[in-house]
């Protein structure tokens, strides 16, 4: 194989808080950085963290205390954030004073502030401004993330939300990317624990298929990694003592290093696109379609025959970094002896005993689910199966490679 060659491009992302009650003197101080003229603070958020936990009332105090709180909290952001919310954010935004959205919550809100951010732009400067990677981002309303799952939104340019149609549609911009993120732990004890432990599946999908996307490199590699020994070493331990703070912090900083911040627009791989297809469409949750996509993914790409062999190395190496009882038998970094078709066979090998550690975890976390359970009809396997894969390769290995794991994840 040829040695690691590539570009890393960095992002808009000014800085990243993290530490237990962090967001007090965090947030305030994430604000004051960006030398806005008015440091007004429109809140974005989910209905349940607004009505049913204290977190959006400690924000609002915590802003106000400092005079950077605009009055204005939305908190009408369902799931996959439905594009009639994202509207009447903009509009809401527009009526305010406010020249930062603060987004609080999981990946649905932060997609959402992202999403305001674009269509806000766009109603003033036009539709070529916004998608112009060379316009100027203090022309752009910036966002502050403050995460309280593990579904690691905050680090990318791309927000992705369901039209009023049903599906999946987006927007990417290098000036979306949120200018600050706050991981303060102590923001996640509400978190309902189905949620908690599902987004970190979702967050271990970046990772993985982190390995196997089209433009992957060797030098956010070792972080991937290391977010997947984490993720494996700590949501078993979060499920067992969920009010333990200090492993959730851990948690969320695995997130961070599951998708680095990196300027590229579309999504990672076979199970995101999945997760796509079926999140919007039959209202699942992405943390759920992560546990139900993501170790038949990781199995295909180990078996089939076009994976490239650096993609088969990437998964192979990663067993070392997943720990018993996971993975009894650590094996080494690199290449196995022998000849290149005995090479091959190995990695192959050791990528689906990636597929089948993921598939244990899952179970152990209490989040096995199927697609029968998830309200998906069997008929549909076929159809989504060719709405991720094309209509061109219906019929194909590969296509037939994605009705499997369709067919498989039924029930």
């Amino acid at each position: 194989m040829a040695a690691p060659a590539g570009v890393y491009r960095n992002t808009l992302l000014q800085a990243v808080y993290f530490g237990p009650g962090s967001v007090t003197s965090s947030l305030p101080a994430a604000i004051e950085s960006l030398n806005l003229q008015q440091k007004k603070a429109f809140i974005l958020t989910g209905k349940s963290l607004a009505t049913k936990t204290r977190v959006i009332e400690r924000i609002q105090t915590i802003l106000a205390d400092k005079g950077y709180y605009s009055g204005e909290t939305y908190y009408d952001i369902g799931e996959h954030a439905p594009v009639a919310g994202i509207r009447e954010a903009v509009e809401r935004i527009k009526t305010s004073n406010a020249d930062v959205i603060v987004a609080v919550g999981g990946g649905s809100p932060i997609d959402a502030a992202k999403a305001v951010s674009f269509y806000r732009h766009r109603e003033v400067h036009g539709e070529e401004s916004a998608r112009n990677a060379l316009t100027d981002a203090k022309l752009f309303i910036p966002t502050i993330a403050v995460p309280t799952t593990l579904s690691v939104a905050e680090t990318t340019q791309n927000a992705g939300f369901k039209s009023d149609e049903g599906h999946k549609i987006g927007v990417s911009s290098r000036n979306l990317v949120p200018r600050a993120i706050v991981y303060d732990a102590e923001l996640t004890m509400d978190t309902p624990e189905r949620l908690w432990l599902s987004t970190g599946i979702r967050a271990l999908d970046h990772a993985v298929e982190y390995l196997y996307r089209p433009d992957t490199h060797q030098l956010l590699t070792p972080s991937v990694q290391a977010a997947v020994r984490a993720l494996f070493t700590y949501l078993p331990v979060s499920k067992q003592n969920p009010d333990d703070v200090e492993v959730r912090q851990k948690l969320q900083l695995a997130c961070f290093n599951s998708l680095w911040p990196e300027s590229r627009m579309g999504a990672l791989g076979l199970s995101h696109g999945l997760g796509h297809k079926l999140g919007a469409t039959y209202a699942i949750s992405h943390g759920i379609t992560s546990c139900i996509t993501l170790p038949g993914a990781v199995r295909f790409t180990a078996t089939y025959k076009d994976t490239p062999l650096h993609h088969l190395q990437n998964l192979a190496d990663t067993l070392a970094f997943i720990p018993p009882p996971f993975n009894p038998n650590p094996a080494p970094l690199g290449p196995a002896p022998g000849s290149a078709k005995t090479q091959e066979e190995e990695l192959r090998t050791k990528a689906q005993q990636v597929a089948d550690a993921i598939q244990q975890l899952v179970d152990q976390l209490g989040l096995h689910s199927t697609l029968k359970s998830s309200g998906v009809d069997k008929d549909q396997c076929e159809k989504i199966a060719t709405q991720v894969t094309g209509e061109d390769k219906k019929g194909s290995e590969y296509w037939n490679g994605v009705k499997q794991i369709l067919d498989d994840a039924y029930e």
